[in-house]
């Protein structure tokens, strides 16, 4: 573990010895600290407390998060699946974006351990990226029969197998799954309409996905600012999307149909670049590959090294909201209530929104909390089969793309 990042430490010190965590500030609009500039002329003088002051985020989540930049991810682990040969051994599986994976991990690794010191109470819990799981595991709850085969709680990322008929009907309209807990929300969560009025769902946060322009590739064309605006053929063969292998981000793909139908589809897939992870799209951009507008998750879009490259776009009619998504045992609640308090209450929230992901906590202040989100609504996901859908979308769309 490196030396201890502490409130008072300057910010030029914490850069110059760990290059690494310049992302962090950076994501947190504090960029011009670590600037060339203000390198040299404030942040030597300016300890870490002052400058997170100024912008009203919480210490020990911001220390949290440059100590994550610094530690390699293999060192800090939370059990995966593979510990585990049935889900329905597990009272908490958590299938997370890979922008929280590590992070919440830790946080619930600490939570856990201290829950069973302190009140005797063991967790059984594994936590996975969300990527890792998008080909396997949701297909195997599709195979479910007895909700006894099921973890006791299930967090799970974007729109899965969780939503779709089969899982819906057989455990969630039967009241065998519920959500938990009830928020003050902010305005840009009831604005969008994101929480459940059934509650038969919790969203603990959003992982907003944005447009993200490489000035270098753009040329005389002009930014887009909606969604729509995407769809233009000025586009032809220059958005990257997350996927790759005959798959696309879904994210994506449902509100582009929701929203512009198979005309929709058909335009977007026409504009198609190429399929990558997130991670990659970054690596991309700093190398200034080619690709003039990638779609990501705006925790990503601060990844980039080279932020004078690009421009990060939140679009006017909201960046799409994936949902990370809690439901659990309506029959075991009680039993693991100090769980379910700690996993949809302020402290992991504030966690959260430190990674950049909006959460519908109205007490909890950051940048992200006030920014417009685009949500496919309830009575969408309810009224339609995602899985089905999704098999449409994927029959319109892929056809038109077109990878070299």
């Amino acid at each position: 573990m490196p030396s201890v990042i502490h409130p008072e430490i300057k910010v030029a010190e914490i850069v110059q010895r760990y290059p690494e965590t310049r992302s962090v500030f950076i994501s947190h609009g504090l960029g011009a600290l670590v600037s060339e500039d203000g390198m040299r002329v404030l942040s030597p003088f300016l300890p870490l407390s002052t400058a997170l002051r100024s912008r009203l985020i919480s210490q020990d989540t911001f220390i949290d998060l440059l100590h994550q930049a610094i530690v390699p991810e293999e060192h800090v682990e939370s059990p995966g699946l593979e510990s585990y040969d049935k889900q329905g051994e597990l009272s908490l599986l958590a299938l997370m974006p890979c922008g929280l994976k590590m992070g919440f991990g830790r946080a619930l690794t600490g939570f856990l351990e201290e829950l069973e010191q302190n009140q005797g109470m063991a967790v059984s819990y594994a936590v996975e990226g969300n990527v890792n799981q998008e080909l396997s595991y949701y297909s195997f709850v599709n195979t479910i029969n007895e909700v006894s085969e099921l973890p006791d709680i299930i967090v799970s990322a974007d729109f899965n197998s969780f939503f779709g008929n089969r899982f819906y009907k057989r455990f969630v309209e039967t009241g065998l799954f519920t959500g938990y807990g009830s928020v003050d929300p902010t305005e840009a969560y009831t604005n969008a309409g994101i929480i459940d009025p059934l509650g038969h769902y919790h969203v603990m946060g959003i992982n907003p996905l944005v447009m993200v322009a490489n000035l270098d590739q753009i040329g005389e064309r002009q930014l887009p600012q909606t969604w729509q605006d995407l769809l233009s053929s000025q586009w032809k063969r220059s958005v990257t999307l997350r996927g790759g292998n005959g798959f696309f981000c879904h994210a994506v793909l449902l509100p582009t149909y929701q929203q512009y139908g198979d005309d929709g589809l058909r335009a977007l897939s026409a504009n198609v670049f190429q399929g990558l992870h997130p991670s990659q799209m970054v690596k991309q951009i700093d190398a200034n590959g080619p690709g003039a507008i990638y779609v990501m998750p705006e925790f990503f879009a601060h990844r980039v090294k080279h932020q004078e490259r690009v421009k990060i776009i939140w679009p006017e009619d909201g960046a799409l909201a994936s949902p990370v998504t809690l439901q659990t045992k309506a029959d075991r609640i009680d039993e693991l209530r100090p769980v379910l308090d700690y996993l949809t209450g302020p402290e992991l929230a504030q966690s959260l929104v430190g990674a950049r992901f909006p959460v519908p906590h109205k007490s909890v202040q950051a940048e992200v909390q006030n920014k417009p989100l685009y949500w496919l609504g309830w009575d969408y996901l309810r009224n339609h089969d995602l899985l089905a859908l999704n098999e449409e979308i994927d029959r319109v769309f892929m056809p038109g793309v077109q990878i070299v």
